[in-house]
């Protein structure tokens, strides 16, 4: 009896150490479960999206804009009026002064070719026109006594004759050398160079004391109030190109815009990058250089549009266009409809469908909100943060 009341007692101690240990590790359990939950954000195990916090520049106002149509255009700056000052004689070029930069006035001396050959020619034709000279007085003298004697009867017809067609071959002779004569100081005139148009060296391409050849280079004039850029348009864009239009030019980013009004379009396409050429009339007093290279925006057209948004706001997808926008205070995906035809360089986009004026709509860049995000906008109190409620053990 004894070993058996033992034997009782000690299983009833095993039965309830058994007991106690299941709802010890089912408490444990839940517990664990909550803390899990908690981390998680909830019994679901979703975490709860924090608040996005806007700055002014992270929104727009969706409303009505003037569009305005643009073509990026670029060019070098060249002069309409110019000229290209050259020797037409072989020589030695002196009584050089003036240099690149120096303005001239038409008619103005420049330089002057010393030509050895020239002189020589001159006096060559000069030797020549005296010894003709001197054959038609001698031709004129003896028609005058042939005549004579032919009026009086003591010499034959054929004498008279001989004596006329002697004068007429001298006289040829010396007009002919009187025109070589001419020529040659002709020359010898052309070897002083004056500017022939008004304006700025632009290049002077010799030196005081250098050889120039036959119709070598020498300078380079322009005229400064006639500076225009050389645009290449595409062939397709011409089309829609009208004289006058305005065009704004920067020598560099950031720097002045300098107008630029269409002027003249060159009807021929080049044959192998398929543009035509265009020229934009600078302003008189514009101090761009020739050669510069000048970059900026032509206008073509302009419309008024009654939905637009800023373009930083579009974001694309694999099924369209779509933006962001604020509703009840939290951060919503709503696709759209774009204009069509609408310009991609524009900073503002027309909408056809799914926004009305007065939206707000985000411009964020980077990475994107959640739908039903909680946004605080600017100028707002802090929004605080959502306590997340205790979770519940299970029975």
């Amino acid at each position: 009896m004894r070993i058996k009341r033992w034997m009782a007692v000690t299983g009833l101690v095993v039965v309830v150490a058994a007991v106690g240990g299941f709802f010890g590790f089912k408490a444990y359990s839940a517990k664990q479960a909550e803390a899990v939950s908690a981390k998680a954000g909830g019994k679901d195990g979703k975490k709860a999206d924090p608040t996005l916090a806007l700055a002014a520049v992270d929104m727009a106002t969706v409303g009505p804009a003037t569009l305005v149509q643009t073509l990026a255009v670029a060019g070098t700056v060249d002069a309409s009026k110019q000229a290209v000052l050259r020797s037409r004689h072989a020589g030695t070029a002196t009584g050089m002064v003036k240099r690149a930069g120096d303005k001239v006035q038409a008619g103005e001396r420049l330089a002057r070719v010393d030509s050895d050959e020239l002189r020589l020619r001159i006096s060559e034709r000069d030797s020549m026109l005296k010894q003709t000279q001197a054959q038609l007085t001698v031709a004129e003298s003896n028609r005058a006594q042939q005549r004579s004697l032919s009026d009086r009867g003591f010499i034959s017809k054929a004498a008279s004759d001989s004596a006329e067609s002697g004068y007429i071959v001298a006289r040829s002779a010396f007009d002919s050398a009187k025109t070589s004569m001419d020529i040659a100081k002709s020359s010898l005139a052309e070897t002083v160079l004056t500017a022939p148009i008004s304006g700025v060296i632009s290049k002077r391409m010799v030196e005081p004391g250098e050889r120039v050849g036959n119709e070598m280079a020498v300078f380079t004039i322009i005229d400064p109030t006639s500076l225009e850029v050389v645009v290449p348009v595409a062939a397709e864009r011409v089309a829609e190109l009208k004289m006058g239009q305005i065009a704004k030019f920067q020598l560099d980013a950031g720097g002045a815009q300098i107008e630029g009004k269409l002027s003249r379009i060159i009807p021929s396409t080049g044959s192998a990058a398929r543009t035509v050429e265009t020229r934009f009339s600078l302003p008189a007093n514009s101090a761009v250089p020739a050669g510069a290279f000048l970059s900026g925006q032509l206008q073509l057209a302009q419309s008024s549009a009654p939905i637009t948004i800023p373009r930083a706001a579009l974001k694309i997808d694999v099924n369209g266009s779509y933006v962001w926008v604020v509703q009840d205070g939290k951060a919503a995906k709503k696709r759209v409809k774009i204009t069509p035809n609408s310009d991609q360089s524009n900073p503002l986009v027309p909408i056809a469908e799914g926004l009305v004026a007065g939206a707000t709509v985000l411009t964020l860049r980077g990475v994107e909100p959640s739908d039903g995000q909680p946004v605080s906008m600017p100028g707002a109190p802090p929004v605080p943060p959502v306590a997340t409620p205790p979770a519940t053990a299970s029975k």
